[in-house]
């Protein structure tokens, strides 16, 4: 998978993923509000409509309130008097009284006079309720509620009804009074609507939002790592063309030691070797002799300058002597041709180090002293090289000029940049620090670890030798 996709996803899938729980979380929390609500609202007009059911009863009782009070247990023409005045009371469209004596014999309905005189104790609705008894039950413990399936006179349809039951003791007479309420259920068919309406608005509010902002963070990572992807091209550009030229420099550099260097006293020896030869044919051994030691001295000149050269393109003695052995023989020139006093501390305890590690430590210390002999004007430099713990540490630190380092690394110059470059491809850090007047430090650490496919050291370690040579 291209890092730009994985780039993407790890951005997009946290969001995706935070946003889907708390659409779920506002979406789950919306339904149950809404179940809330409803369960409210019907408990609500429910209540209303008993409320209005008990306070009709109330009226009802009021108005025979008089008759019952004077009235004995068997006062027949009381209780023909209260019948016929419940009888009577009419509400709405639909409202009426009905009385029931103990037993469930209707006493009184002037909707269905047709069940005066009859017992409906065991009568049920079309659910299976006995809806005479729940109401005589109720209002024998008090007076309350009961809901069942009845006829609605307007209608003509079964609908649910709502009656309110009150009880008068000294008859055995159940009084009560109903109210239809299968518009409770269309009010509530339709504030359910109403909630599934505003969760599915909330649902898709949430998914236009997580899209907008997920195209929103698309684009923009998309411009961004164009962007990015335009910037690194053009740097890898520009470093590879830094390299070339590096390179380029570096022929020259060596053709130039070459010709002006080999290649001059080669020339000069061939020509000693003519003379020389010239001289025996004269027989004249003085000018021989003198022609054989020029010719000798050049030879040997140009066998010393073609070492010097291979040592700077790639230093045998790392493979021969060592790195400590090495740096030091570095550091003894280096001290010879400019006159820099350098203190050493070279300590690295037996430890075996990979080639391609000895040679980036190698060129960090001559790519540094390089600088320094141009660039920090400074008499005196400090080396350390040590093993601490499990980290090799290379510390090179002059009392120079100093200058600016992000200056340097953006600058034309490459030798740094690549050195950390190396350092970073083996497990390593570069780190340098230099203000303008206050001298410069660079610092090398290396992990020590059997788990770097570059880096494994651990043979040979020994922490107690230590390996230091003065002042050079």
């Amino acid at each position: 998978m291209p890092l730009k996709v994985k780039l993407i996803l790890l951005t997009l899938l946290p969001l995706l993923l935070i946003s889907g729980a708390i659409g779920w979380i506002a979406i789950h929390q919306a339904t149950s509000l809404g179940e809330k609500e409803v369960a409210t609202f019907r408990a609500s007009l429910i209540a209303a409509k008993e409320q209005a059911l008990k306070d009709t009863v109330d009226l009802a009782l009021d108005s025979i309130h008089h008759i019952y009070q004077q009235a004995g247990p068997d006062d027949a023409h009381a209780k023909a008097e209260v019948a016929r005045i419940l009888s009577g009371l009419r509400y709405g469209d639909d409202g009426y009284f009905f009385v029931y004596h103990e037993d469930g014999t209707n006493l009184a309905h002037p909707v269905l006079p047709e069940l005066v005189g009859k017992n409906l104790l065991n009568l049920q609705d079309t659910n299976g309720d006995y809806l005479i008894r729940a109401l005589i039950e109720t209002a024998k413990s008090g007076g309350g509620f009961h809901q069942y399936l009845w006829h609605k006179p307007s209608s003509e349809q079964i609908v649910t009804k709502l009656s309110y039951a009150a009880w008068l003791p000294k008859w055995q007479w159940m009084i009560g009074t109903g109210l239809y309420i299968e518009d409770i259920g269309l009010q509530m068919s339709q504030v359910e609507q109403a909630v599934q309406a505003n969760i599915q608005t909330t649902f898709i509010s949430v998914i236009v939002l997580v899209a907008i902002t997920t195209l929103l963070i698309l684009i923009a990572t998309l411009a961004i790592n164009l962007h990015e992807h335009r910037l690194a091209d053009s740097r890898l550009k520009e470093l590879a063309h830094k390299t070339v030229m590096f390179q380029e420099e570096e022929k020259k550099h060596v053709a130039r030691e070459l010709h002006d260097g080999v290649n001059q006293l080669l020339v000069s020896g061939k020509c000693h070797l003519e003379l020389l030869q010239q001289q025996l044919t004269q027989t004249n051994t003085e000018q021989a002799l003198y022609h054989r030691e020029l010719s000798e001295a050049a030879i040997l000149q140009a066998i010393a300058e073609l070492r010097r050269i291979s040592h700077n393109l790639r230093p045998s003695s790392l493979d021969d002597i060592g790195l400590v052995a090495a740096l030091d023989n570095l550091l003894n020139d280096f001290a010879a041709s400019t006159g820099i006093w350098i203190n050493r501390s070279l300590t690295l305890n037996h430890l075996c180090l990979p080639t391609d590690v000895m040679t980036t430590l190698y060129r960090v210390v001559q790519e540094s002293l390089v600088n320094i002999s141009k660039h920090a004007q400074s008499e005196k430099i400090d080396i350390e090289l040590s093993v601490i713990q499990n980290t090799l540490q290379l510390i090179i630190r002059d009392h120079g000029i100093g200058f600016d380092v992000q200056q340097a690394m953006n600058g034309k110059g490459i030798g740094l940049r690549n050195l950390r470059e190396r350092l970073e491809f083996l497990g390593g850090e570069l780190d340098i620090s230099s203000q303008p007047g206050e001298g410069t430090e660079v610092m090398v650490n290396l992990l020590l670890t059997t788990d770097s496919p570059k880096l494994n050291t651990t043979k040979g370690m020994n922490f107690d030798d230590e390996y230091s040579r003065p002042a050079g």
